[in-house]
């Protein structure tokens, strides 16, 4: 049984060419007995009684790495630091976003807006020159007539902006905003197909021709212009549809407002809300807040009527 257990080498490996034998072994001679033996490592060395040279064995301390590694850094004040910080991502030679057609429609209306503002303040300048201004004493009595609208709650607007409406408008953009990163984060595919909610004036436009839109939020501080396509003409559109398909619209917060609501870098004009599964109770307390501030808008409009009224007859 012992002598069956021990393997014996097999012959297979003695069949070699002649030539063959003698090349393998020139080749092992020239590797042990060479000036400049590659040592491959310290497992071989220990086996091949090779002498090996002793400088090349001493390998470099980590002390004299670290030193080097100091040597090499370079000293910053903090003066450059500071300006040297980024914020977020910053790509070198990123793609800028290309601007849309109501961008640029709005932007052009911008230009041409402070052109025009400069040429009456100049002619405004030439006219206190030349002329003095008389004022009768009626007019000095009467109040001049107080206007609702400003820059920041435009004319499109058909309500007040309540501190409850603000409040509650903020809340709900930011607990759907969080339903939907979290779907997003779980399954990116399937939070496309059910969106919470959409941004942009188009968007919002398409989604309401769908019948999907259960709100819509319009910021109060937008640039409205005259004109083909203009923001106008989509406000109205947008408006329209609403009315016909008996969709609230609400205007209570700013572009920035509702950007910071979504973190957002850009401004933010137009929000349209799909679903508001899990804010129940919220979005029925924006409607009722909604109704209180379209009342009291009302009230001021008859009011300001009444005062226009007054002082027409004054006159």
């Amino acid at each position: 049984m012992e002598r069956s257990l021990q393997t014996k080498p097999s012959d297979k490996f003695k069949i070699i060419d002649q030539l063959t034998y003698e090349k393998i072994q020139q080749n092992s001679s020239t590797a042990n007995t060479g000036a400049n033996a590659s040592i491959r490592n310290a497992k071989y060395r220990r086996k091949s009684g090779v002498p090996s040279d002793l400088l090349n064995l001493v390998k470099p301390s980590n002390v004299a790495k670290k030193k080097s590694h100091l040597k090499l850094k370079r000293v910053i004040d903090t003066a450059v630091k500071n300006g040297l910080k980024h914020r977020g991502k910053q790509r070198e030679n990123g793609r800028k976003k290309k601007k849309s057609r109501l961008k640029k429609r709005i932007l052009r209306h911008r230009e041409s807006e402070e052109k025009q503002e400069q040429r009456i303040n100049e002619f405004e300048d030439v006219l206190q020159q030349l002329t003095t201004l008389t004022i009768s004493p009626k007019q000095s009595e009467v109040t001049p007539k107080r206007s609702i609208h400003s820059n920041r709650f435009c004319d499109y607007c058909d309500n007040c902006t309540t501190t409850q409406l603000v409040q509650l408008t903020d809340q709900l953009l930011r607990e759907l905003n969080h339903f939907q990163r979290r779907a997003y984060a779980i399954h990116e595919l399937k939070a496309k197909a059910h969106r919470r909610f959409v941004v942009g004036f188009r968007e919002v436009q398409s989604f309401l021709r769908i019948k999907k839109i259960k709100l819509v939020l319009i910021a109060t501080d937008c640039d409205p212009f005259a004109g083909q396509a203009g923001l106008n003409q989509s406000i109205a559109s947008i408006k329209a549809l609403c009315k016909d398909q008996q969709i609230p619209v609400a205007f209570a917060l700013q572009r920035r407002q509702m950007a910071y609501a979504l973190y957002k870098k850009a401004l933010i004009g137009c929000v349209g809300i799909i679903n508001y599964d899990g804010s129940q109770a919220l979005f029925s307390q924006l409607l009722a807040a909604l109704k209180e501030a379209q009342n009291a808008y009302l009230w001021l409009v008859q009011q300001t009527n009444k005062g226009t009224k007054e002082i027409e007859e004054y006159q």
